[in-house]
């Protein structure tokens, strides 16, 4: 998959669930939930991994079968534009499918509408907490409920441009530079190239990590609250603005549209940085960049809190009728071979077992034509993981990030201060 397709993915706004009946689930012999003699068909929508990822899915569906004869998964997809509205208007009419993919960051919006993987339903699903990264399975909690099983982790990293730095005469980064040494590179190539050397975005996930590495701060209140105008998020905000109004380094979005600005003109050698996530770490040298690419840490300053990590897994939908088979189908598309094959694909794993195999994956397909990658990916993405925060949204966070688009690019060209652009943010966007 083209990395401009995949970056949308974490930028664009969950959506709000207004109801949801009937089943998503077909039992040709008859049975319902707990029916394990009869066979079901279980509907699982999934977004549009591309023609390899989407592979890799209907492979592991047959798997479910191939380990319970009775369940035969019939698994749909649509674009990541479409899916969340798709399954709004799923649950709202009673279509819902049985196996739901869910992302983190609209979990808020969706935890009604699904049932939680617990007591039978996670011994069903084979589910041992000790065999998974912890940060992975609390971005899929709601409420201290594990809602969904995770397929993959996804952190924040500051992606590079090798080239771009060797050319300017500037020293690589490390893991555990800090803001201020972030500041001085990034000048010094852009007085080089005479073009601003970071691309800045108003992506949620994307701006929000780097905030949060600044100075810990955060747009939601660990109890699901927006807070743009905490101290600490102005603060934040006002550095990161600072660096496209006062320090002239960062290439800023062009309108409100360009969501996903800083990667797209990262992968177009428009800028030598930019922050991402760790799902692109293949995709963004494979695909897309026509030069060597580093990962390093995201910066972080004297209060910085780490990094945000989102991750995406399957739950099941509160009106199934075959909750049962759906959790030993979960089970199997989240055990350790299943992840294998995903992290084969370029996810990073969320079960520890799989991290293996998904750095030998970038071994072999990547360091040929950029040698030490895997080895660098592998150690950002256990430093990264280490100090991940689950990012928390709220659940009417598709508004939200409308607003963050409009308000947040008037900051950035200057037309109106950071302080104006949270307080409208904040105004227009709080429950």
């Amino acid at each position: 998959m083209k990395l401009a397709k995949k970056l949308t993915a974490i930028a664009l706004g969950g959506a709000l669930v207004l109801g949801a009946s009937a089943c998503g689930a077909s039992t040709p012999s008859g049975g319902g939930e707990g029916a394990a003699a009869g066979n079901v068909t279980l509907d699982w929508s999934f977004w549009a991994q591309g023609d390899e990822g989407n592979k890799t899915w209907k492979d592991l569906a047959s798997q479910v079968t191939a380990k319970y004869p009775n369940i035969t998964i019939n698994l749909t997809t649509a674009p990541f534009a479409d899916y969340f509205t798709k399954l709004q208007s799923q649950l709202a009419s009673g279509t819902a499918p049985c196996i739901v993919s869910m992302q983190s960051l609209r979990l808020p919006a969706f935890a009604k509408a699904m049932t939680p993987i617990d007591g039978d339903l996670a011994k069903a699903a084979g589910f041992t907490e000790s065999e998974w990264d912890g940060g992975a399975l609390k971005a899929l909690q709601n409420g201290d409920k594990q809602y969904a099983l995770p397929y993959g982790l996804s952190t924040m990293l500051m992606y590079y441009n090798k080239d771009a730095f060797k050319a300017a005469g500037v020293d690589e980064p490390k893991d555990g530079w800090t803001t201020d040494e972030f500041v001085s590179a990034a000048e010094k190539i852009t007085k080089a190239t005479g073009k601003p050397a970071f691309g800045q975005t108003f992506s949620d996930l994307h701006m929000s990590a780097q905030l949060l590495a600044y100075n810990g701060a955060k747009p939601v209140s660990d109890s699901g609250e927006l807070q743009m105008t905490d101290p600490a998020f102005e603060s934040a905000f006002t550095w990161y603005t600072g660096l496209a109004t006062d320090k002239k380094i960062s290439s800023i979005p062009a309108s409100s549209a360009d969501v996903p600005w800083g990667e797209q003109q990262f992968v177009a050698g428009n800028v030598a940085m930019a922050v991402d996530g760790s799902w692109n770490v293949k995709s963004n040298v494979t695909d897309a960049a026509g030069f060597k690419v580093g990962v390093v840490t995201l910066p972080q300053g004297p209060d910085g809190a780490g990094t945000f990590s989102a991750n995406s897994g399957f739950g099941i939908s509160s009106t199934c009728k075959s909750k049962t088979e759906a959790a030993q189908a979960i089970g199997v598309l989240t055990d350790a071979t299943s992840q294998m094959a995903s992290a084969n694909s370029g996810n990073q794993p969320a079960r520890t077992a799989a991290i293996p195999a998904f750095i030998d994956g970038l071994k072999k397909d990547i360091d040929p034509k950029n040698p030490g990658y895997s080895e660098q990916v592998a150690a950002v993405t256990k430093a990264s993981s280490a100090k991940a925060v689950p990012f928390i949204s709220t659940s009417n966070w598709d508004k939200v990030t409308k607003l963050m688009a409009q308000q947040f690019q008037q900051a950035y060209s200057g037309k109106s201060s950071p302080q104006d652009a949270l307080k409208n943010v904040q105004q227009s966007g709080a429950k």
